[in-house]
């Protein structure tokens, strides 16, 4: 672990920056474009407090944003680009980067945490979460990773594929920690003391989100299809109309499960039951988080933009 230190915070008010607001009878959608048109917001997430953290992933910009509830946006200087990020159970901002995990507390103290390299090879951590255990999982290798707030990690080996290529992980509605297995084309069940279980096959999933219907669902980019699995591994396919491609499902304040369709630029919806529906342009659509009320927020990757969808 490194010291932990203040990095670089430059603030601007969010009413400054460009709003387009358009609205209708599914939803209105707020846009904001940050000051880097080219910094690559990626993933997002809601505090408790209502604050929107995300991270910008360009390389060249290698930044934590920040908008609060008055609408000024901060952003954090990293020593290398953001990729994924959650809140974690302390209340603290956590996130991948290149090779090692981020924390970012609320006042913008900034520590590094370094994973588990076996035979000094480069880790490159890819999905993080918050476990229903105090602690942090995240996928790294072929390997799931349970790390405490301290910065102590357990490492859980995924020994049925040479090659399993975990990439999304969430916490799921029974208790355990869901995963995609990219390259073994399976979901993953761990529970918090690292005894696994494997789904499949499905066709190279990728992001993965509890569902507000007791369920986890899944999202198969490369197949553009949305997935559901139930806690005992029925897993039940909703190929998509088009070429969309789906990522990061989450439960929505109106009992569906909502994702972004980042080729359509479209955030869409979908019932628990699979009924599909496109509810407003976004385009370069990516990362997706519920907000506070009947809010989501959503990050368009190309275009160094935020917004808020609201739902009527």
């Amino acid at each position: 672990m490194r010291k932990p230190g203040r990095f670089l915070a430059l603030a601007v008010a969010l009413t400054s920056l460009t709003a387009l607001a358009s609205g209708g009878s599914s939803g209105s959608l707020s846009t904001f474009g940050l000051p880097n048109a080219t910094s690559q917001p990626k993933e997002i997430a809601v505090a408790a407090d209502g604050t929107v953290w995300f991270t910008e992933s360009s390389d060249s910009v290698r930044r934590i944003g920040r908008i609060d509830t008055k609408g000024k946006l901060t952003e954090f200087s990293m020593p290398s680009a953001p990729d994924q990020i959650v809140v974690g159970p302390d209340g603290n901002i956590w996130f991948t980067m290149a090779t090692t995990i981020g924390r970012l507390t609320p006042a913008g103290v900034f520590t590094e945490f370094i994973p588990p390299v076996p035979g000094g090879l480069t880790s490159f951590p890819r999905d993080i979460t918050s476990g229903p255990d105090g602690n942090l999982w995240y996928t790294m290798g072929s390997k799931i990773i349970k790390m405490t707030t301290s910065g102590v990690t357990t490492e859980y080996l995924i020994d049925t594929s040479s090659n399993p290529n975990p990439q999304g992980i969430t916490a799921g509605p029974d208790g355990a920690l869901w995963f995609a297995e990219y390259n073994a084309n399976k979901i993953g069940r761990i529970d918090v003391d690292g005894n696994i279980t494997e789904f499949g096959p499905v066709d190279q999933p990728n992001t993965v989100g509890a569902g507000p219907d007791g369920n986890v669902w899944f999202t198969c980019p490369a197949s553009h299809t949305v997935g559901r699995i139930t806690p005992t591994g029925t897993i039940t396919l909703f190929p998509l109309a088009g070429f969309p491609q789906p990522w990061n499902p989450v439960a929505g304040p109106d009992g569906n499960v909502w994702f972004t369709e980042y080729l359509a630029g479209k955030l869409a919806r979908i019932t628990p039951d699979g009924v599909v529906t496109q509810m407003a342009t976004v385009p370069s659509a990516w990362g997706l988080a519920r907000g506070v009320g009947n809010t989501l927020w959503v990050t368009h990757l190309d275009q160094g933009k935020v917004s808020k969808f609201t739902l009527p």
